[in-house]
């Protein structure tokens, strides 16, 4: 009976911590929010923050400047009436209390005083509400040769690559695409590379002629992987 006893006591003490536990942590103030700071960001970098893909904040752009709307994904989240801004700037359309895509712009020619007036009510609302998280800068225009001095000799320089002329940071992925990475291929352009699947550097080039279906879906995978992994910086041009 000793035995039972000792165990019954064992059980009730067990229960007795762990309803004590939960109403502790019932009291406890809920974590902060995570705040993301995404810095300077392009359109196309912005446009992949529409709220479709989870592992991002959801960010909408006023006049250049971006802000982190995830909270209110029950408003800007994908099918939400104001889903149309998340990946946008939406200046012109808070201006005229617009749905149309083509006012998802900083364009405010045209706009009435009045207009203008809703847009500063509308941004003094979420510069109240939302955490501000970086601008909208414009894209950069890299030669084949001022992208080379990206390849993570400088470490001063943020490490690029570039696949089909579009240039992306992969700074945070240096391990994989820097000097010492399997994929030594930063300051370079890669498309062929990719499609290849290849370590060699001679394949480091837009060149895809020759290049079967097989090849040009493995192409494609690698493209929408960094398009959600990595920022869009920039596009190659001609010397």
């Amino acid at each position: 009976m000793d035995w039972v006893a000792l165990v019954g006591g064992l059980i009730i003490a067990y229960l007795l911590h762990s309803i004590y536990k939960a109403w502790r942590e019932s009291r406890a103030p809920p974590p902060e929010p995570t705040k993301w700071m995404v810095g300077d960001i392009t359109e196309l970098t912005l446009a992949s923050h529409s709220g479709y893909d989870w592992s991002k904040p959801t960010l909408v752009a006023v006049k250049g400047v971006v802000y982190d709307v995830s909270k209110s994904n029950d408003k800007y989240g994908p099918g939400k009436q104001y889903n149309l801004y998340a990946g946008r700037e939406c200046a012109r359309a808070l201006a005229k209390d617009s749905l149309d895509i083509n006012d998802c712009t900083d364009d405010l020619d045209g706009c009435s005083e009045q207009e203008l007036q809703r847009l500063e009510q509308q941004l003094a609302h979420i510069r109240e509400v939302y955490d501000e998280v970086g601008k909208v800068v414009p894209m950069r225009e890299l030669t084949l040769q001022q992208l080379a001095q990206h390849d993570g000799s400088d470490a001063s320089l943020p490490m690029l690559l570039s696949i089909r002329g579009v240039v992306y940071d992969i700074t945070s992925g240096k391990q994989f695409y820097g000097p010492d990475g399997i994929y030594p291929f930063a300051g370079k352009e890669v498309a062929r590379a990719f499609a290849l699947i290849s370590t060699d550097v001679k394949d480091c080039c837009a060149d895809l002629a020759g290049l079967g279906p097989v090849e040009l879906d493995a192409l494609r995978e690698w493209e929408a992987k960094f398009n959600s992994k990595y920022p869009i910086v920039g596009k190659l041009v001609q010397q």
